[in-house]
């Protein structure tokens, strides 16, 4: 523990603090947050933690753990781990200098010293600029310090390390190869080199042009990274391409054309069949007219055509059209078989159809192919395809959000999701979903049906229930009380969704009775183990009274080595 005593304190702060017997360094990009996180001794779980400036007078206080929130400072109090964590949002170059964390107590407050570094994002004014054509591949160099072979390797797009958006999860090792499309393109290939990393995208959009950052992540200070400019140019002629669009009936779908520099301020144009000046559906001089509208982006050079309210009858050969003398400059668009193509925005022929019990949890499979192992996958309330992704509410890039957890076991071909602490309000219909490169998403649906607790006494009652964490070969104490009548009655512990069928766990070697009293007792399961994760009801009397017992949902975390 990194403690400082110092003379005479007051009950929340200290005006002679002058140094302390070690130091924490914290860095953060301005912009962003930064994290502060202080360690105390066993015993001081109750007293209040905060964080001060300078000298640590009263004034130099910005938070306490009795005030939880500031404007820019936000603190949690981690009494497990005996770890309080102080939130400073929106860095600026200000915040940098010495800070203190303080333990609160009687005569003589705890002290840890803390010095916190600012940087901005990026501070690369000759970024390397590349210039590719849409449709081929492009290799980014990314060179780094010898010494830091094993850290963690990143690409991110934008211009600013604070907010730049990481396409690469997780550690890079040598021969890795990434199939997955991350803001319109696919990482294919990644190789490591001594001193350097290369990574190489395929198949390169319009969109895919703007800032990058790759470097290495550095355990204590700043990263370190080079800046790319990507330039991605269309392939322009009196034909230039071919556009595939696929939409939901129904729905939208957008369009997007790109044109050469120079014809900016030139009058663009979408049109279908033979392209006549009756088959002209819209003009940048229109705007928008009845189901269509249309946006010119000069910066990026790509007009946008919007199609609203997609019907069946609308599949078909369209053309992008840029107005100049002599001959129009015209882009052919099409998906397969030269048409669009519109599905019903519905899904599906076959329903999976999953029951949970309220404040248990359900996990849901959703099996897909093979060659969708490295495709992003999500997960969304509802039964419509077109916005699935944009309202999912867990994907594999992120794969925990409140009571939703998405597990992908690649070799079986299978990613679960696992809803706990189930409401009757979670009942309804799902969508597990892979992202395609091209083309439409593959959906599986999924009814939930969550019921009521249990049926007693003529009405619905529900046991009280607790939500437990441990690490694995560690121990965790169930804390089971009960009605002092049911005193002399059987006290179980068992495991399951339900009190009813739950297996019981008292006769097994790791889970110990202890402080038997008139009105509760303890089960200590020792050495855990993943398995033991679940949902536990304990108490003392007939198990299917549901007012004598407590219901428990343990999750199991993995050892943490340090």
């Amino acid at each position: 523990q990194n403690v400082f005593l110092c003379c005479l304190l007051s009950a929340a702060a200290l005006s002679c603090v002058r140094s302390a017997a070690g130091l924490i360094r914290v860095f953060g990009y301005e912009g962003a947050d930064a994290k502060v996180s202080c360690s105390y001794p066993e015993g001081y779980e109750s007293y209040e933690k905060y964080l001060c400036r300078n000298d640590c007078d009263y004034s130099d206080v910005l938070i306490t753990t009795s005030q939880t929130n500031k404007p820019r400072h936000s603190i949690y109090d981690d009494k497990r781990t005996r770890t309080f964590t102080t939130t400073i949002s929106n860095l600026q170059s200000t915040d940098a200098g010495k800070y203190w964390c303080g333990v609160t107590r009687n005569g003589k407050d705890l002290y840890t010293e803390v010095k916190l570094e600012t940087k901005q994002g990026i501070n690369l004014p000759n970024s390397k600029v590349i210039s590719k054509t849409a449709g081929h591949e492009v290799t980014l160099q990314c060179p780094y310090p010898p010494n830091h072979q094993n850290n963690r390797k990143f690409l991110c797009r934008g211009s600013q390390r604070s907010n730049c958006a990481d396409m690469m999860k997780g550690q890079i090792h040598t021969g890795s190869r990434y199939n997955d499309r991350v803001s319109c393109f696919s990482i294919s290939g990644v190789i490591m080199k001594s001193g350097i990393f290369t990574v190489t995208i395929s198949s390169l959009t319009l969109k895919d042009s703007g800032s990058y950052l790759c470097g290495v992540q550095r355990n204590s200070g700043f990263d370190v990274f080079t800046a790319v400019e990507l330039e991605v140019k269309a392939p322009l002629s009196s034909a230039a391409g071919s556009i595939r669009v696929f939409g939901y009936e129904g729905g939208d779908v957008n369009v997007s054309c790109p044109y050469d520099r120079g014809f900016e301020g030139h009058q663009k144009y979408l049109c279908n069949h033979d392209c006549r000046y009756a088959d002209v559906l819209i003009t940048t001089s229109q705007g928008s007219s009845g189901k269509y509208s249309i946006h010119d982006d000069k910066t990026t050079r790509i007009f946008t055509v919007t199609i609203s309210d997609l019907r069946l009858d609308d599949a078909g050969k369209y053309w992008c059209g840029v107005t100049r003398i002599g001959r129009d400059i015209s882009i052919e668009t099409f998906a397969v078989s030269n048409s669009f193509v519109f599905l019903s925005d519905r899904c599906c022929d076959t329903v999976n159809h999953i029951q949970g019990t309220e404040d248990g949890s359900v996990t849901i499979s959703c099996p897909y192919d093979s060659q969708s192992v490295n495709k992003l996958k999500f997960f969304c309330r509802g039964n419509r395809p077109s916005t699935c992704l944009q309202q999912a509410v867990i994907t594999s890039s992120n794969t925990q959000d409140g009571r939703f957890r998405l597990s992908d076991d690649r070799k079986s071909g299978i990613f679960t999701v696992t809803i706990s602490s189930l409401t009757l309000k979670n009942s309804g219909s799902y969508l597990c979903g892979v992202q395609r490169n091209s083309g439409f998403d593959v959906f599986t649906a999924v009814q939930l049906e969550v019921k009521g607790c249990y049926f007693y006494s003529s009405e619905w009652c529900c046991a009280k229930s607790k939500n437990m964490s441990g690490v694995m070969e560690r121990s965790v104490t169930f804390q089971c009380p009960y009605a002092p009548q049911h005193h002399n009655d059987t006290m179980f512990l068992c495991k399951g969704d339900g009190a009813s069928n739950c297996t019981d766990m008292m006769g097994q070697s790791r889970f110990v009775l202890s402080n038997v009293s008139s009105s509760s007792f303890s089960v200590t399961v020792t050495k855990l183990e993943a398995g033991d994760a679940g949902t536990y009801w304990c108490g003392s009397g007939p198990e299917a009274n549901v007012g004598n017992f407590t219901r428990f949902h343990l999750s199991v975390e993995r050892k943490v080595s340090r």
